[in-house]
């Protein structure tokens, strides 16, 4: 697997590197992407944890701890010059040997008038493997993209044997009926970064949260979807197949995605001096 940098630098094995050359090891990797924010790393402590427990149910011991972990995330920040981007760290565990890698990688954000008006959408029969587990799988991730350029979609629901809507391809699933909000129970998905503190926002609003499974069928009975994810938050969804949703002018999920963004700014602003802790 090659590395993809976005940036000249990136920290392999905890050393600093530009070798366009380096390949990782055939093996198990997991993985997680943080999105950079002023020079913040976005929840950084919670996608820590996520890694931990990825490498946990793949069934490997973790070899490098929360300390290195955050000071690599420093030191490709502040040799790199880039405070806005999104940072990918693979860890790879290949027999008894084990490689990490941290790097920048290409990010896209919606414009604001993406939010006012929806992305497009569609459905898929697909699972994965370990739905707990951010796996790399390219085979996955390359079935999908072919599919969401075939419809020119921005996202993918995945359908399961049983015709329930699981997740997004790459994110996390809502659904809005009346003022009650709809998601995947969490031992059948990947729990998103982003997912908790969705729920944690809704918790705030007073926002009943059911976490249950939709069926395909019931997406002609609701009020309206969207997706979350670590480079677009909360983001509304106004077509899926052919049905339409007026998912951004929702009162549920503007108020959802506006107390979102509270805690974003929030979490910025107590960690505004993340480069200078680490010197």
């Amino acid at each position: 697997m090659n590395i993809e940098t976005n940036k000249e630098f990136f920290i392999y094995n905890n050393e600093l590197s530009n070798n366009k050359e380096l390949k990782l090891k055939e093996g198990e990797k997991v993985y997680e992407v943080i999105r950079v924010i002023n020079g913040v790393p976005l929840f950084l402590e919670e996608h820590i944890e996520r890694l931990k427990k990825s490498i946990d149910l793949i069934g490997y011991s973790s070899q490098i701890n929360e300390e290195t972990l955050r000071e690599n995330t420093y030191k490709l920040i502040s040799k790199n010059d880039e405070f806005n981007m999104n940072i990918k760290i693979i860890l790879n565990y290949y027999g008894v040997n084990f490689e990490s890698v941290f790097f920048f990688i290409k990010s896209n954000y919606p414009e604001e008038r993406i939010y006012d008006e929806g992305v497009v959408t569609i459905t898929i029969k697909a699972m994965r493997d370990l739905p707990n587990v951010k796996k790399v799988n390219n085979t996955f991730k390359t079935k999908v993209k072919e599919k969401l350029k075939e419809k020119d979609a921005y996202e993918a629901l995945l359908i399961d044997e049983k015709e329930y809507i699981t997740e997004g391809s790459r994110s996390n699933m809502f659904f809005i009926k009346g003022n009650e909000v709809y998601t995947a129970p969490k031992g059948e998905v990947l729990l998103g970064v982003t997912r908790a503190n969705i729920l944690k926002a809704c918790e705030s609003l007073d926002v009943n949260i059911v976490e249950k499974n939709l069926k395909l069928e019931e997406l002609n009975n609701i009020d309206g979807i969207f997706m979350s994810g670590t480079s677009v938050g909360v983001l509304p969804i106004k077509v899926v197949d052919d049905i339409k949703y007026n998912s951004a002018k929702n009162t549920v999920i503007k108020n959802i995605r506006r107390e979102y963004n509270k805690r974003v700014d929030e979490y910025i602003k107590k960690n505004k001096n993340f480069l200078k802790k680490q010197l």
